[in-house]
């Protein structure tokens, strides 16, 4: 038989101290993939969603013309810990962040990962947030990449696997 044991108004207090004081971290990220459609793309996504989940790690990822672009959220810690074991994962190669910004609050308290294409929606949205008008990825404005992530995934482009 188990006994559920209350945490005493100490262990409360403290509890609530540490989880005032917890930073949460905003890494937006891209990377190469290891080939241009990479079979293991379902593992990637089921992986980050278990171990994400454990984490409480949220966020957005997309995949683009062979190139992952992430945007990870959560305590401060534990996404740098995780970005650095991206750069170490084979499954990514030049990997480069975008933004890492200390934030208040999530944009994304679920997890989201999709597909997209270049397509007029997808290029109209990346040319409005990156002025010099380039496509690619590793180009993004750091100053608008979270509203052009947040868009990205808000456009009728976004395939969401699940």
């Amino acid at each position: 038989m188990c006994a559920l044991v209350q945490p005493t108004a100490q262990e409360r207090s403290a509890f609530s101290v540490i989880k005032v004081n917890a930073m949460l971290l905003r890494i937006i990220y891209v990377s190469r993939a290891s080939s241009s459609l990479p079979l293991e793309l379902k593992d990637i996504l089921a992986s980050s969603r278990k171990n994400n989940r454990a984490l409480r790690v949220t966020g957005a990822m997309g995949f683009l013309d062979g190139l992952y672009l992430q945007y990870l959220e959560g305590d401060a810690s534990v996404v740098t810990t995780l970005y650095k074991r991206i750069e170490e994962d084979p499954r990514h190669s030049e990997p480069k962040i975008l933004e890492s910004k200390a934030i208040s609050e999530r944009a994304f308290p679920g997890w989201s990962m999709g597909l997209l294409t270049w397509n007029d929606e997808t290029k109209k949205v990346f040319q409005k947030f990156n002025l010099s008008g380039s496509l690619d990825l590793y180009d993004a404005d750091a100053a608008t990449i979270d509203s052009l992530v947040r868009s990205l995934a808000a456009s009728a482009n976004w395939m969401a696997l699940s």
